[in-house]
């Protein structure tokens, strides 16, 4: 039986035994690709996405909008395709030199491959705000805690005393003092000291995307004994071994500095202002008035002062 004389039967037979093995590897082939390709096309999945951005020209201009580092973009396609997408997809790529007033994620370009398609991005929408790039100089004021019972801050200066503060305009009107970090004076000793402190930025939100003239500055401060002043008015001067005399004023005031313990212990009836005739020598009947010197004894006070300091004293 010649060739052209076959059944169709037995030439579509043959087409199919005709290198059969050849036949059944791109079956394989084409099995595992569709499988590859279909077999996951209703996946879905989100993926993180950078962002990077061309800012403005011109340095005067600042971005007052803290732009996200990455959005979440959904998408649909073949799972294989998917599976490979965080590793290939190009980050999102923003023109800022216009300065735009926001920013529409779903508009802008995602390169994806070829199956894949975008549902959604999200944040979808996204606002800007900017700002004048500006300068000030601000006062520097040292924060320091409570020094040791008993012991007080006499003295305190820092140089420099002002800082220069550059910024957003926006940031820089909020902005009146910069602090330091703290002092630690509990256990600090009585006298002179100087130490360098930071600038404590942390402490002051404002100062975000702030920049500073200087990070530390020199702080010198005295520490001394705590001291309290009390005036006592009209206290009678009382006459030591005399008699008889008359004097003018009877009544002197008293100013007390001690310790505020001390100084609170005090009261009127526990001062007494004294002259002691004596001092004026034996011949003091003889003479005309005289004037002597006032004296108040106060224990654990370090000044105390007697107006008048004298008085006239006669017979």
């Amino acid at each position: 039986m010649t060739r052209d004389e076959r059944t169709l039967g037995e030439r579509l037979l043959g087409l199919v035994v005709d290198n059969w093995s050849l036949k059944i590897v791109s079956l394989g082939v084409s099995v595992v690709l569709y499988s590859m390709l279909h077999g996951g096309s209703d996946s879905q999945r989100t993926i993180d996405v950078d962002v990077i951005a061309q800012m403005p020209h011109d340095p005067g201009r600042v971005l007052l909008t803290t732009l996200p580092p990455h959005v979440h973009v959904t998408v649909q396609g073949p799972r294989g395709l998917l599976d490979e997408l965080p590793t290939t997809i190009d980050p999102l790529s923003l023109d800022l030199t216009k300065e735009p007033q926001a920013i529409r994620f779903e508009d802008v370009a995602i390169k994806l491959p070829t199956g894949v398609k975008r549902l959604h991005v999200s944040p979808a929408f996204f606002a800007l705000r900017w700002d004048t790039r500006t300068s000030k100089r601000v006062r520097v004021e040292v924060f320091f805690n409570a020094p040791p019972e008993g012991l007080a801050v006499k003295s305190l200066s820092v140089e420099p005393s002002t800082v220069s503060v550059t910024g957003p305009k926006t940031h820089l009107d909020l902005i009146q003092k910069v602090r330091t970090t703290a002092l630690d004076l509990s256990h600090a000793r009585p006298g002179s000291q100087q130490v360098s402190l930071a600038l404590d930025v942390l402490a002051a939100p404002e100062l975000s995307g702030v920049e500073l003239e200087a990070q530390t500055v020199d702080v010198r401060y005295e520490l001394a004994f705590e001291e309290k002043t009390k005036t006592f008015s009209n206290i009678p001067v009382v006459v030591l071994k005399g008699k008889g005399v008359t004097l003018r004023p009877q009544k002197v005031t008293v100013v007390a500095t001690c310790p505020p313990k001390r100084a609170d212990e005090l009261t009127a009836e526990a001062i007494v202002p004294k002259i002691d005739l004596e001092a004026l020598g034996g011949d003091f009947a003889k003479k005309g008035p005289e004037e002597a010197d006032v004296k108040v004894e106060l224990p654990g006070c370090s000044d105390v002062s007697i107006s008048p300091p004298r008085v006239a004293v006669s017979r």
